[in-house]
């Protein structure tokens, strides 16, 4: 099936298929067909990561939206500000077929040029919960016009705790109208359904799970090394022998990533420039690291949780667990990373996903197996004796020691021997 079986707009079937997106993807089929046909019902959209669940809300929500009418007609709340920067930029791919004003609003900038997209007439704002909430209590945003609200990543939001800060969103500062909600997840846990029917107070709520068999991509291999040694010297034989064109490496902390970056930069047999990304970076450096990943000047990027939403780079090859997750669901959300759909449900890129899993690690992959379905493979680890040899920078060899052994194979002078083994030159006699 093709968008135009969708009875989409042609102008928007061409912008589409401009950006080369030819057919719709099953989540997407199922949320343009319910907005239009159920149009008084909430959406719980659950989705496999990657299977373009953005666009599956942009499309019919974009078609339907007012340009005449100056105000705030649609608010998308996400997590985090890079995917506030990614679903504004989906939006702005349909800027020639409606004339809209997109807003994002986020934290970490300025808040004048906020207000100002506001006051212009933005009918889209796309937002993360701490830096709306200020707007609202500066009476900078107002929410009266606002028809559908989008809730992206909701199971995210939980867990960075915004719970709170969505009730009083919906509850409170939205109280006085009722708005239309869309939400939409790679997974929904119960808290996320009991929220949503408490927002509805009666009104029906259709749920689209097109992801009950198998939470993660067919398309990605999914494989686990047993390590039982040093987890470094090891990752580093693993990545020589894989060689990814794209990679994103996932560590539990940040100082970890840093550190982890650091090292591999300085192994002499990784021909590839490897960069980390953190929240204690400024706003602009991490735009900046993000440019230049998603224009292959780096080709490894090294982070936590925080790369596995929110952040969207077509055709990474390989997704790499140095440190395995908590909790499946960001195991799920981690992979989604790879094997991305590129232009339909029959353009997913193939990937590979590769964890590390020392004995301490057992009962967290017995947990992702369990909630996905999937066991993974179990490689061996590649012969460090032979095409695979320890890492260059990590021996336990000192510069000093290594001069002195290159030293070693030049000839060199006779030793004289100590004073006391030197014979006394006999003195001439008178």
């Amino acid at each position: 099936m093709d968008f135009q079986a969708l009875k989409l707009d042609h102008a928007l079937v061409r912008i589409l298929a401009e950006h080369e997106i030819l057919s719709p993807t099953e989540i997407q089929m199922e949320s343009i067909r319910n907005f239009r046909q159920h149009p008084r019902s909430h959406l719980l959209g659950q989705a496999k990561t990657g299977s373009g669940k953005t666009l599956a809300f942009v499309l019919p929500v974009i078609e339907h939206l007012n340009p005449k009418i100056p105000y705030l007609q649609t608010l998308v709340i996400v997590p985090t500000r890079e995917l506030c920067k990614q679903v504004a930029s989906v939006f702005r791919l349909f800027e020639s077929y409606k004339d809209l004003q997109i807003a994002e609003i986020y934290g970490g900038v300025s808040i004048k040029l906020q207000i100002e997209a506001i006051k212009k007439g933005a009918q889209v704002a796309v937002a993360t919960p701490g830096r709306l909430i200020d707007l609202y209590h500066q009476r900078e945003i107002d929410f009266r016009s606002v028809k559908v609200v989008v809730l992206d990543e909701a199971d995210k939001m939980l867990n960075m705790g915004f719970l709170p800060d969505m009730r009083f969103l919906l509850m409170e500062a939205m109280q006085n109208i009722t708005p239309r909600l869309l939400l939409y997840s790679a997974t929904l846990s119960h808290d996320i359904k009991t929220f949503v029917h408490d927002f509805a107070h009666g009104d029906p709520i259709l749920e689209m799970n097109v992801s009950t068999d198998n939470l993660t991509v067919d398309e990605c291999e999914q494989s686990y090394y047993a390590i039982p040694g040093n987890k470094y010297w090891n990752f580093v034989r693993i990545l020589r022998m894989e060689n990814p064109e794209y990679a994103i490496i996932f560590t539990k902390t940040r100082i970890k990533a840093e550190e982890l970056s650091r090292r591999l930069n300085q192994e002499k047999d990784i021909p590839f420039q490897v960069q980390y990304i953190s929240g204690d970076l400024s706003q602009s450096e991490r735009e900046k690291i993000v440019k230049t990943f998603r224009s292959r000047e780096i080709i490894c990027l090294i982070g936590t949780d925080v790369l596995a939403r929110g952040l969207d780079f077509l055709q990474v090859t390989h997704v790499f667990n140095y440190d395995l997750p908590d909790n499946a669901e960001k195991y799920v959300h981690r992979i989604g990373r790879t094997a991305r759909v590129s232009g339909g449900e029959k353009n997913v890129l193939s990937g590979k996903a590769i964890s590390l899993v020392t004995a301490s690690d057992r009962k967290k992959l017995q947990n992702i197996e369990d909630f996905t379905g999937i066991r993974l493979q179990l490689k061996p680890l590649p012969n460090s004796n032979t095409i695979y040899p320890s890492p260059l920078v990590s021996a336990k060899v000192s510069p000093k020691v290594s001069q002195k052994s290159e030293n070693s194979q030049k000839p060199q002078k006779p030793r004289r021997p100590p004073a006391s083994h030197r014979r006394k030159k006999k003195k001439p006699r008178k």
